[in-house]
């Protein structure tokens, strides 16, 4: 590993390794083109699994081998996530299945290519990769960190919009909720599994029931008002629980450069 104590070397480092891990999210298709497998799913877990291998030799060229896996909040203790993850997307579920209907096309395969899978290495490249560098070892303060994160996490939802307009608001979406998983991560103590559970839960309702506008990020009226009350009641949890053991959120530095 490289060892950088100036703090401009971090930084540049960071948008470097983060551009770098982008570069081979964008292009592991290739790697299944050329395999020519026929299973939708088969090339889906293969590139996730190439993306995230390569998270992790970038990651060791600047974090200690034995850090790694706690640097990317994967030791996290996971039922805790996925258990805050479940109680504030819970009223999602409970409001689409009655004003809704479930999607005759949901096969667990459809579930794992559009919900499991993309939850989890989004994740990993975008909060635990991306924004971690840049938070964690580049030490910027939190607006900066998810700047960059959110910009590409946002910028790859404009395909969901039929017109500029709906472009820049399926942007807009996505560019937010990047921003919210990245607090959620910080202040749940890097613990990776709470945004991994909010995102893979969130896309799981977007993808098992049909109501209008969850074809597409930004959604229709009820599905984003399910949506800000999700985020609301995750919010709140997290509140309750800082205040509980008498801590409070933004316990870092957020405007810091």
């Amino acid at each position: 590993m490289i060892t950088l104590s100036s703090k401009t070397a971090r930084l540049l480092c960071s948008i470097v390794a983060s551009l770098l891990l982008y570069i081979v999210w964008d292009n592991v298709w290739r790697v299944t083109a050329l395999l020519d497998w026929q299973s939708p799913l088969l090339n889906k877990f293969v590139r996730d699994l190439i993306v995230v291998l390569a998270g992790f030799m970038l990651a060791s060229v600047l974090i200690k081998p034995k850090e790694i896996f706690s640097f990317l909040g994967m030791n996290g203790n996971i039922a805790k996530g996925f258990g805050i993850a479940s109680i504030s997307v819970f009223p999602i579920y409970i409001v689409f299945l009655i004003l809704g209907s479930l999607n005759a096309d949901t096969t667990l395969s459809l579930i794992l290519r559009k919900s499991i899978l993309p939850g989890f290495v989004e994740e990993f490249m975008f909060r635990a990769f991306m924004f971690g560098l840049l938070f964690r070892y580049a030490k910027t303060g939190f607006f900066w960190a998810v700047i960059l994160p959110a910009i590409v996490f946002g910028s790859l939802h404009l395909y969901q919009g039929h017109d500029a307009i709906s472009s820049l608001a399926a942007f807009g979406v996505t560019f937010l909720g990047a921003v919210y998983f990245s607090w959620m991560y910080v202040e749940w103590n890097y613990n990776l599994w709470v945004p991994v559970g909010l995102h893979i839960l969130m896309n799981g309702a977007w993808v098992i029931f049909t109501m209008e506008g969850t074809e597409v990020a930004v959604g229709g009226l009820i599905s984003n008002i399910m949506r800000v009350i999700s985020i609301l009641l995750a919010i709140a949890i997290t509140v309750w629980y800082k205040k509980r053991n008498d801590t409070t959120i933004f316990q870092y530095p957020v405007w810091q450069l």
